[in-house]
């Protein structure tokens, strides 16, 4: 749960305070990949619908590159990991589990609804890429979540949980970037 989505990429155009800031939170972004030296990278995955799967192969590239340059995006990436921990959470109080019993859970939750097929694909896609440490973002996913979306009737509450877990990241991003922003102003300066 700890890979690239959409979120990351999103332009917004109001902080958490409704200010709006002086520069898009996608240049902004842009920016910061630009120092860490993940530009081109990040720009690969500018634009692409994350539900689309040729957006698969730039979402890996991205979190490659910023995986080999941890000692920059270190506070990022944690920053990531943090609000993916938010969403477990939140997922544990929805399944009424325990951490240990979350996955359990939540994979018996999803296959009562129309959508057993798509995570069972998507569960494999999972085990494979962790065993080769590869990108957790990928098509069987998409597939996933298109599938959930498509039966939101029965999803709602955990589509409800990604949701928040998107609106917790994005404040969380632009708190990051406004922090990172001032200390470059102040290193300059």
């Amino acid at each position: 749960m700890g890979s690239m989505s959409s979120t990351d990429l999103k332009q917004e155009s109001k902080s958490e305070n409704n200010q709006v800031p002086t520069k898009e939170v996608g240049d902004r972004l842009q920016e910061f990949m630009k120092k860490g030296g993940c530009e081109n990278s990040y720009i690969a995955c500018v634009g692409c619908d994350s539900r689309e799967d040729e957006c698969t192969e730039a979402y890996s590239m991205l979190e490659k590159c910023m995986k080999a340059r941890s000692d920059y995006f270190e506070t990022y990436l944690a920053l990531k990991n943090a609000s993916a921990e938010v969403m477990a959470r939140e997922i544990e109080v929805f399944l009424h589990a325990k951490p240990n019993d979350r996955d359990e859970l939540l994979g018996k939750f999803i296959t009562r609804g129309g959508c057993k097929e798509a995570f069972m694909a998507w569960r494999d896609s999972y085990e494979e890429a962790k065993k080769n440490k590869g990108s957790l973002y990928t098509p069987a996913l998409n597939t996933l979540s298109k599938c959930m979306e498509a039966h939101s009737d029965y999803y709602q509450p955990l589509l409800a949980v990604v949701k928040n877990y998107e609106e917790h990241y994005s404040k969380e991003r632009i708190a990051f970037l406004n922090a990172w922003e001032q200390a470059e102003d102040e290193a300059k300066g």
